[in-house]
Formats: C-alpha cells, sequence, structure tokens
C-alpha cells in the first residue's frame, strides 16, 4: 500500500508558481509518490472545487426567471405582509366574482381588458406584483400578466389556488356588493342527454373564457363569459331554459344566482363543469 504524505490535504494557495501544471484558479496541493497518482488527485481536486461551487453558488441564481410568472403560496405572502414588503395584489378575474368576494386591498383588473395595461406605469420598481382568481382558473395568456413581466417590478407571481386557497388559510376576505345564492338545480353529467331532450326550450350558457371555449365545448353551447355577464346578459332569451356550464361548479352557482336575479326563471347548472364532463366521457 502507498503511504500518503502527511500533507496530502494542504489546500493553501501556492507561494510560487511550480509548473505550468498547476491549476490557475487554486493550487490545491495534492501530492502523490508517482506522476500518475499527481494526475488523479488534482482531478479530485478540480471535481470537489467545481462541487464546491456549484453548491454555494446555486442559491444566488435559484428562482431567477426574467420573463416569467411564477407561482406562489399564501403562506409565502403572508410572510410578504409580514415583512411589510411593497406586494400589489391583482384579482384577473370577473367582475361578479370580484363584488362577491377578493383579497382585501387588491386591484380588479380583468384580464380581457388592454385598456388596464397602463396601470403597471405606476407600480414601483420594487414591488412584487401577485395575480389571482376568483373562481375561474386564470388564464396564462392574459395579457395583463406580459404588460406586468415587462414593466421591471421586481417579481410577478401567480397565487396558487387563487381565492379559494387564500380562504382556506383563514385569511380575511372583503365583499362589495355579494351575490345572494339561490337554489338552482344542480344537473349531473349523466343527466345532461336526458335534461337536453325533456327541457323546455334549452340553451346551454358557457360562462368559462373565449379560449377554454375555443379548445373544447358542448355541442350546442354559446359563450357568455363570467367577465363579461353582468353586460352581456341582457342578450340571453329569457325565454328558454338555462343549463349554466363552468370549469369545475364553482363560478356556475354565482352565475346561476345572478341570472335569477336579472328576472331568468329556469336556471340550472351542470354539477362539476366540464371537468366532471370530460371525466365522465373518458
Amino acid at each position: 500500500m502507498k503511504k500518503i504524505n502527511a500533507d496530502f490535504f494542504d489546500l493553501s494557495f501556492p507561494r510560487r508558481r511550480e509548473s505550468r501544471k498547476s491549476i490557475n484558479a487554486w493550487d490545491f496541493r495534492f501530492h502523490g509518490n508517482d506522476d500518475g497518482d499527481s494526475f488523479r488527485y488534482q482531478q479530485a481536486a478540480l471535481f470537489f472545487a467545481v462541487f464546491v461551487l456549484s453548491f454555494f453558488c446555486t442559491p444566488c441564481f435559484a428562482g431567477a426567471q426574467p420573463g416569467q410568472i411564477q407561482s406562489v403560496n399564501v403562506q409565502t405572502i403572508k410572510g410578504w405582509m409580514d415583512q411589510s414588503e411593497k406586494i400589489t395584489i391583482i384579482d384577473g378575474g370577473s367582475v361578479l366574482a370580484c363584488m362577491d368576494a377578493r383579497i382585501p386591498g387588491s386591484v380588479y383588473l380583468p384580464c380581457d381588458e388592454d385598456k388596464d395595461r397602463s396601470f403597471f406605469s405606476a407600480v414601483p420598481k420594487e414591488s412584487k406584483i401577485v395575480f389571482y382568481s376568483g373562481l375561474q382558473p386564470l388564464d396564462a395568456d392574459c395579457a395583463l400578466i406580459s404588460s406586468a413581466l415587462s414593466s421591471g417590478v421586481k417579481g410577478v407571481y401567480r397565487l396558487e389556488g387563487g381565492l379559494a386557497e387564500w380562504r382556506k388559510a383563514g385569511l380575511p376576505v372583503v365583499s362589495e356588493k355579494r351575490t345572494p345564492r339561490v337554489a338552482a338545480q344542480a344537473i349531473q353529467v349523466k343527466q345532461l342527454p336526458e335534461w337536453q331532450k325533456t327541457a323546455k326550450n334549452p340553451l346551454l350558457i358557457d360562462i368559462r373564457s373565449p379560449k377554454a371555449f375555443a379548445a373544447g365545448h358542448l355541442d350546442g353551447a354559446v359563450n357568455f363569459p363570467l367577465s363579461r355577464l353582468h353586460v352581456q346578459y341582457a342578450d340571453i332569451p329569457l325565454d328558454r331554459t338555462l343549463l349554466i356550464v363552468d370549469d369545475d361548479g364553482r363560478a356556475a352557482f354565482l352565475a346561476a344566482s345572478y341570472l335569477v336575479r336579472k328576472g331568468f326563471l329556469n336556471v340550472q347548472r351542470l354539477q362539476g363543469g366540464m371537468s366532471a364532463y370530460q371525466r365522465g366521457t373518458r
């Protein structure tokens, strides 16, 4: 067995330039008993140096994704608030959902409104912008998100789980004009064919975003996005039996209640929305 010198792990910087074989950055003075050992020891030293650099420098770059929106959970946002960091929270959903319930201090800017893009020029550069939606998924192609990303702020984020997760965490919400809920009958996916045959003058109202509607919808459905329902409801015939279809059943309850208050007498909703329909047809 070869004997290793006592100064085998001497990691000191060189006092003099001994040869061109020395490592330029650091001279890891690994001493072996022959040239082969010396070469292997230098390889090991180089590998060790790279490992140390990657280990300590990775946190410096972690999470840095310029030009991309990042996900953030409720606990992180609460921590930012506790530390008095500058945060601008934006509800990018529908006005009906925002008036019904929203995060205190949040700003309502619907994703389908191009006129609100100039808002970000007034946001301080050291601020963090957090987008969320009340009852429906936030559109990944929201034009406002693109504007926020190009505004030069500290970071742009999407709240994981939206308002539902905020409420689950026991955090407060404010309600400026809550829509009283009504007992709109829920139609199960398996009942849909029978409903279409027996309902009087049936009409399927899909309240999802235009993009989600274009990606796939029920036969015969018409698109009245929830974000515009408060201004477009007058275009829906009053003499039809309506079935409200959304993403997962949550927004349909609000939309059905709103339409009943606007004078629509026969309003029902698809239980579980398109998510339930897609699961039932697989």
